[in-house]
């Protein structure tokens, strides 16, 4: 903060000046007064108990959304109220584990699914993990709309894809290629294998 105003400085000495700044340290379930514990539904910090069906501890009663503390997506909420209503109806019917993607929209936008690479070493090890990454600045699209600060990364174990991330313009739009690249364990070599359309930002995947 200055005289000016607000001032942020980006790594690389790139400088920014705005009014205010907006500090976004995230959400909390709002389910008191429902009176669900009466009911004997648990609830805990992070919201309603559910198990992977989006069943509570009440068998009759489901919960999917922000309220059972999963995911606070509003594309995950509509997946789990789906789910939810699948396994009322047809007990067990999606009760596998779920990837869920997400994209947080600030320009450019940062997208992101599966493991990072501290998450990949934990679980694989250093020696069992490698990282793959593609600059905005290499990208003809990128350079052409004057959007190069950016980087498209992809987690592999084994040469499979584990995990990928992206900080460019649409990202979160192309993060549905890696999604079902890491649903799937598909190799890299596979999908660098697929031709991609030019002059596209998710060219930088191939």
């Amino acid at each position: 903060r200055d005289a000016e105003g607000m001032r942020v400085v980006h790594a690389g000495d790139r400088r920014f000046r705005a009014e205010a700044i907006l500090v976004a340290t995230g959400r909390a379930p709002d389910v008191e007064g429902l009176g669900l514990e009466a009911l004997g539904v648990d609830v805990a910090r992070q919201g309603i108990t559910v198990d992977d069906g989006q069943r509570t501890s009440l068998k009759s009663v489901w919960a999917a959304g922000d309220a059972a503390g999963g995911y606070l997506f509003t594309h995950a909420a509509g997946f789990e109220a789906a789910r939810a209503v699948r396994n009322m109806l047809f007990p067990g019917a999606a009760d596998d584990e779920v990837l869920v993607p997400w994209a947080t929209f600030t320009d450019p936008e940062l997208a992101h699914v599966g493991m990072t690479e501290a998450e990949a070493v934990e679980r694989f090890g250093a020696g069992g993990v490698e990282v793959h990454r593609h600059d905005l600045a290499t990208s003809d699209r990128a350079r052409a709309e004057g959007a190069e600060l950016g980087q498209i990364v992809v987690v592999t174990h084994k040469g499979r894809i584990v995990g990928g991330h992206a900080l460019a313009p649409s990202a979160g739009e192309l993060i549905h290629e890696l999604a079902l690249a890491v649903k799937d364990s598909t190799k890299l070599t596979e999908l660098a294998g697929l031709v991609h359309v030019y002059p596209t930002i998710s060219l930088g995947i191939q």
